[in-house]
C-alpha cells in the first residue's frame, strides 16, 4: 500500500505486521531499517488521522414526544457506600449500625 490512503485500522493491522516482523531473528538489519521506515510513516499517518478527527458528541437522539423525559435520563442520586469513619479515640473503624447488625 505504498502512496496509498490509510484509514486508521489499516495502517494499525499495517504497523502490528510489520512489529511482528522486526522481532523476527532472521531479519536483516537492512530490513529492519526499512521496517523502521515504513513503521515512522504509518505512525505519522496515524497521528494525522486522531489530530483530524473529529471526536465531538453531535450526534443526537429523538425521543418520541409521548415518552416520558425523566425515563430516559439518569438518576440525579445513586447510592453511595459510606465509608467507615475513624473513631478519635481508638483509631479504629466505625461500622454504621445497619452493617453492624447484618454481619
Amino acid at each position: 500500500m505504498a502512496d496509498e490512503k490509510y484509514t486508521f485500522e489499516q495502517a494499525k493491522i499495517r504497523l502490528e505486521e510489520i512489529a511482528a516482523l522486526a522481532r523476527k531473528k532472521d531479519t536483516s538489519l537492512e530490513k529492519s531499517l526499512d521496517l523502521l521506515e515504513e513503521g515512522v510513516r504509518l505512525a505519522n499517518i496515524c497521528t494525522e488521522l486522531v489530530d483530524h478527527t473529529d471526536l465531538s458528541a453531535t450526534a443526537t437522539v429523538e425521543v418520541p414526544e409521548d415518552a416520558d423525559a425523566s425515563a430516559s435520563m439518569p438518576a440525579e442520586t445513586d447510592p453511595v457506600m459510606e465509608e467507615p469513619t475513624a473513631d478519635p479515640t481508638t483509631d479504629a473503624p466505625q461500622v454504621p449500625n445497619d452493617e453492624v447488625e447484618s454481619q
